[in-house]
């Protein structure tokens, strides 16, 4: 069944929409025409299967639709949205649903001959992670059309991914990108990005066999409990380092190593400063720092098979294989880094909050310790209910201050919230190399 909205309808609904939208969203409005013009010159047939995400106001369905296509559904994570949209009768169907990962959208593979968005991409809707699913959802030789901030204006790490991700999407055969460009709205002066993709013949096997984020997140909660047999622990995540990437971003919509980073590179340290991954797994998040120029990074992780993956990447100056558990579990010499980073290594069954005088004697005066981790680990983890006692008593003692946190945030992985925490540690003495508080000399390597 298709709208059952007529001609003159439509007409009046589009010209009422862009109205409204002159005087409220003039970004929303240059980017659904941008879209739409783009739509028109495809010149698909007037019955193509068309999905519409992150639907906003409706105006692309209601542009869409006076060119005669009138099969548009509206996938959007918001109620009112689609309550509104149903009241002004603008798509075929209304489908409630976030699109996270893989299988999110509970839609067949190969249903849609076209995949629209406008602005759907954004650091406060879809990830670009998300690429896959909507690629996995259209028909081969299907078109998924975006425009979206630039990743500039977006001012996140995580969109700078977007390119990386296609571009590793076009080279194992999944897709193929038609057109990308800057554009300029000479009537509204707003800009943006458009992309045009083109979904190639073939299924996704490699990703269609993988669990759900429901079977992933219960896979992991197993492991992420008080009392693990750390042996065990280790043996899960060496077995699963081959598909771990794909499995936490893909699937998981893993976020939380993007967002540490783009915290580290806030700070504004020069490319000097030496760098320790906690907790590193096949180099997410070490990759990530790299791309902007530092290179004295090392990785740790417990398990073999992780650090494995990220030597054959080359991302770590030095790989240390050993578990992180009191002072002197970590085989290095005192002051030896200028910042800690870890995402997603503290929790019940990994890093507990037990080990900060640990990283803190690893740390030199002035360095930062960043930590990003899933919310919620304070209510089902004795020792992690103490996390935040555990830095109020290193506050007392003067050996730290908490520069942020704790701050919660969205998105971290499988559709969880995170946590992040910085630390700074106290010295009248010495910063660490590159901190704005100390001179360029001061607490460098020799």
């Amino acid at each position: 069944m298709a709208t059952t909205l007529n001609a003159d309808q439509l007409a009046s609904s589009l010209k009422s929409l862009n109205l409204d939208l002159q005087s409220k969203n003039v970004h929303e409005l240059a980017s659904a025409d941008k879209v739409c013009k783009e739509f028109a010159r495809l010149n698909l047939p007037v019955n193509s299967e068309i999905l519409d995400l992150c639907a906003k106001s409706g105006i692309i369905s209601a542009n869409i639709q006076t060119r005669g296509y009138i099969n548009v559904d509206a996938l959007d994570e918001d109620m009112p949205t689609l309550r509104k949209l149903q009241s002004m009768s603008l798509y075929r169907n209304y489908i409630w649903r976030e699109v996270s990962g893989i299988g999110s959208t509970g839609l067949r593979e190969e249903s849609y001959d076209v995949v629209i968005t406008s602005g759907g991409f954004s650091s406060k809707a879809m990830s670009p992670n998300d690429i896959t699913e909507i690629l996995r959802i259209l028909k081969p030789d299907g078109f998924m059309i975006w425009t979206m901030k630039t990743a500039q204006a977006e001012h996140s790490t995580e969109f700078g991914l977007l390119e990386q991700n296609l571009a590793g999407l076009v080279k194992s055969g999944k897709c193929t990108i038609m057109k990308h460009e800057n554009f300029t709205d000479t009537r509204t002066r707003t800009t943006g990005e458009i992309y045009i993709v083109k979904r190639l013949a073939g299924q996704f096997p490699d990703y269609l066999d993988r669990p759900t984020p429901v079977e992933l997140q219960r896979q992991i909660e197993k492991m992420l409990v008080d009392g693990a047999d750390p042996q065990h622990t280790v043996k899960f995540y060496d077995a699963w380092s081959e598909k771990y990437d794909d499995d936490l971003v893909i699937i998981g919509n893993y976020n939380g190593y993007v967002k540490c980073a783009e915290a580290f590179l806030k700070l504004g340290l020069n490319h000097n400063v030496s760098i320790l991954d906690l907790a590193a797994g096949t180099g997410l998040l070490g990759s990530e720092i790299g791309h902007h120029g530092y290179v004295e990074i090392d990785g740790l992780d417990s398990s073999l098979g992780m650090l494995g993956k990220a030597r054959q990447q080359g991302i770590y100056k030095n790989y240390i294989h050993t578990t992180v558990d009191g002072l002197g579990s970590i085989p290095v010499n005192d002051a030896s880094y200028d910042v800690i980073v870890s995402s997603n290594g503290f929790a019940p069954g990994q890093i507990y909050p037990s080990s900060l005088p640990e990283l803190l004697r690893v740390l030199r005066p002035g360095g930062y310790i960043l930590i990003a981790m899933k919310d919620g680990y304070h209510a089902q983890s004795h020792r992690f209910a103490m996390m935040d006692s555990n830095i109020n008593d290193l506050i007392q003692q003067k050996q730290v201050e908490l520069t942020i946190g704790p701050v919660v945030f969205k998105h971290f992985m499988l559709n969880n919230d995170g946590r992040f925490y910085m630390l700074r540690k106290l010295s009248g003495h010495a910063w660490a190399s590159g901190s704005p508080q100390g001179s360029p000399r001061q607490g460098r390597r020799n």
